[in-house]
């Protein structure tokens, strides 16, 4: 009995995923291919193959799908490969579909400026909190140099950018030579905990439980109907009646503005 030493045969097999990813990407470019899972079952190798177009992958009757199995069964010796199709629901938010798509414009040459902001708008308008795209190799002279298409919040290191961030890697060969490219996703459903969220419904409430319990001012107490306005009649008493009767009703004339105004003139 040969044995294989344990890091010889992780290296194995890290090739053979390689190439199954590879042999996968070039037949399934039109079906928005995002990679595969591999499992050993105790009836063979369950394959999980992730796409955006589940339909072109498994064929009419499944052939397609069946045409697959025995490829990877003759090809790459997988005992009994059990093939699962794996729907993505938003493809716009895969980093490996985006990938693919933009290698593909580029294949079918498309300018890589225009090819890497359509894909860039299009991953923003999904609803992700930051894009990072880079292009690799002879994109416009006979020097090799990288473009890079930014948007957002990008997380570079950490467990955030381990967690919350989707990374995705395609090739493009043309001829002048081959062009990589690399697509980051950082996810808005991962919580970083650098948001501020205001409850103003309780701000609210506090704020009328402070106005509350300051003092009022004599404006506002009246304002309110805090203060008592009282009135009461009192009887004259004899002496103010005696004097009310000592005035002369004819004494007392109007007095006109106008009529002044004539006399001082």
């Amino acid at each position: 009995m040969i044995h294989i030493p344990l890091s010889k045969h992780f290296i194995e097999q890290g090739i053979r995923l390689m190439q199954i990813n590879e042999y996968l990407r070039s037949e399934l470019v039109r079906a928005g291919f995002a990679g595969i899972e591999l499992q050993k079952t105790p009836l063979g190798v369950r394959i999980t193959l992730k796409t955006s177009r589940p339909g072109l992958v498994i064929g009419k009757g499944g052939k397609r799908i069946q045409e697959i199995t025995e490829t990877l069964e003759e090809r790459f010796h997988l005992e009994m490969p059990q093939i699962e199709v794996e729907e993505i629901k938003d493809p716009s938010l895969d980093a490996q579909i985006m990938a693919e798509r933009l290698a593909y414009s580029l294949d079918r040459g498309r300018h890589y400026r225009r090819a890497g902001y359509y894909i860039l708008r299009r991953i923003m308008d999904a609803g992700s909190k930051g894009v990072e795209i880079r292009v690799s190799g002879k994109v416009t002279s006979q020097r090799a140099r990288t473009q890079i298409f930014r948007a957002g919040t990008m997380k570079k290191s950490g467990y955030s950018a381990q967690e919350a961030v989707d990374k995705g890697v395609a090739q493009c060969i043309q001829k002048s030579g081959t062009l990589g490219v690399i697509v980051k996703i950082f996810h808005s459903n991962y919580n970083i905990g650098d948001e501020i969220k205001v409850h103003s419904d309780l701000l609210f409430k506090r704020q009328k439980e402070l106005e509350a319990m300051k003092p009022k001012s004599k404006a506002e107490k009246l304002a309110d109907g805090d203060y008592l306005i009282e009135e009461h009649e009192e009887e004259l008493s004899d002496e103010e009646k005696a004097l009310i009767d000592e005035i002369d009703e004819e004494e007392i004339s109007e007095v006109s503005i106008e009529e002044l105004e004539d006399d001082q003139k």
